[in-house]
């Protein structure tokens, strides 16, 4: 009779050592799920999050999509384009081809903070037709964005700049925002047909 009952006594106590270990081995595989899940989730908005070239002139902050960006040059000699508008400042040859020179504060008729070409860069925009650089005081930095939306849309306007922006990681200072150009309709008033090939 007492080994039975210590018999039925071991028994229900595996059996609770048992269930204490599932329990514990069901919370860990819970968490597990939850984490995977969650890394997920952030690759995923990670993917989904626009990226954008952060580069400033005059005192404003500009985003471009980084579609539209070819490649970051340092600063570039160029020839001065006689009788052109005052924002195409120049031509240089690369691979073979000229490619013009837009420096976005004239483009944009905002009053440059620098105007030494020695610190200058140049965005080298991805383009089909004619080679076309834009000459910026700074480019910062290759940068996840958030797209802004209401009040908190609100920045430099012109018809080149589609909408506002703030890095990912930027603390929400309204000096953050970027305003998101649209290089196609910036170009649009100093694209015109040239006789000189790769113009």
């Amino acid at each position: 009779m007492a080994k039975s009952a210590r018999r039925k006594l071991r028994q229900i106590e595996r059996g609770r050592i048992r269930s204490a270990e599932e329990r514990v081995q069901h919370i860990l595989d819970e968490r597990t799920e939850s984490l995977a899940s969650r890394r997920k989730e952030a690759a995923a908005l990670a993917q989904a999050l626009p990226r954008a070239l952060v580069c400033s002139s005059g005192r404003e902050r500009f985003g471009i999509l980084i579609e539209a960006v070819a490649e970051v040059l340092p600063p570039q000699k160029y020839m001065p384009v006689p009788d052109g508008p005052p924002a195409l400042v120049g031509l240089f040859g690369r691979s073979g081809r000229l490619v013009s020179v837009i420096d976005l504060a004239l483009a944009l008729g905002i009053d440059p903070s620098s105007t030494e070409d020695e610190d200058h860069h140049f965005v080298l925009l991805r383009r089909d037709d004619s080679q076309v650089a834009l000459r910026v005081e700074r480019a910062h930095a290759v940068a996840d964005i958030h797209l802004l939306t209401g009040e908190e849309a609100t920045g430099f306007r012109t018809d080149a700049v589609t909408g506002y922006a703030r890095m990912q990681d930027a603390a929400g200072d309204p000096a953050d925002t970027l305003s998101l150009l649209d290089t196609e309709r910036l170009l649009r008033p100093f694209l015109f047909p040239s006789p000189v090939p790769g113009v």
